[in-house]
């Protein structure tokens, strides 16, 4: 069973250019999980609650085509495949032409709402997404497992984490990772330039933590990692490209 929702750009959507920011992408695609989560009783419910409480540990986004200001976009989602704490799920991205303008996969953790601790995925959780694996935006794609966080660092800030970043998880909100990199990208980069992007998450942050912002880069590929302020726990990895 697949889940789609329409969202209109706003303002706060877009980035100089008036086209829409990748963190408005994973905003996107955060939502139209949980229209589908809701739909076999798992979303948030409207009283703030949920039976199970679903993270995502990575994302992988491209993007083909930005939408600018005011234009409408249908996101369409479902669930690909799962493994005993793995769930796996994709989504396709359209502009009002009905182009496919972009593409992303996610891996979620599903967790005991109350004690916070990693649940084994059943078919009794699952059954209910109709699950696609014949289905797979990016067949034979693996995420980065291991970045080398020895590589020549050319740009590095401290950032404290602010209220307006926490979630109603208590903890920083995922697409909001994104403006962490903007803090660190050197003058004429933004998130936005890179229409490639993978979030790995690692720890979560809380608020009034200090992290520090790395910036590093390989060829084309530019790489934001995210530390303590002692550099002892690694709670993000971000690839661009």
């Amino acid at each position: 069973m697949q889940a789609e929702q329409k969202f209109f750009i706003g303002v706060q959507d877009v980035g100089t250019n008036y086209e829409m920011t990748n963190k408005a992408f994973l905003e996107a695609l955060t939502n139209t999980s949980n229209v589908h989560g809701n739909c076999v009783g798992q979303g948030i419910n409207g009283h703030g609650k949920s039976k199970i409480s679903w993270v995502v540990a990575n994302w992988k986004l491209e993007v083909y085509q930005r939408p600018k200001i005011c234009e409408t976009i249908l996101v369409k989602t479902w669930g690909q495949e799962y493994t005993r704490v793995r769930a796996y799920r994709d989504y396709d991205v359209f502009n009002e032409k009905g182009e496919n303008i972009a593409k992303a996969t996610s891996i979620w953790i599903a967790l005991n709402p109350e004690t916070g601790k990693p649940l084994r995925l059943t078919e009794d959780i699952m059954g209910g997404y109709g699950c696609e694996p014949q289905h797979k935006n990016f067949p034979d794609y693996k995420y980065t497992i291991e970045v080398d966080t020895d590589k020549p660092i050319l740009a590095e800030t401290r950032f404290k984490i602010n209220k307006s970043m926490i979630d109603c998880n208590h903890h920083v909100h995922n697409p909001v990772y994104l403006d962490l990199v903007n803090e660190v990208l050197p003058e004429g980069l933004d998130e936005n330039c890179f229409n490639n992007i993978e979030v790995s998450y690692k720890k979560e942050i809380t608020l009034h933590e200090e992290v520090l912002l790395e910036y590093t880069a390989e060829g084309e590929k530019s790489y934001v990692l995210i530390w303590d302020e002692n550099k002892r726990i690694l709670h993000a990895t971000v690839l661009l490209i």
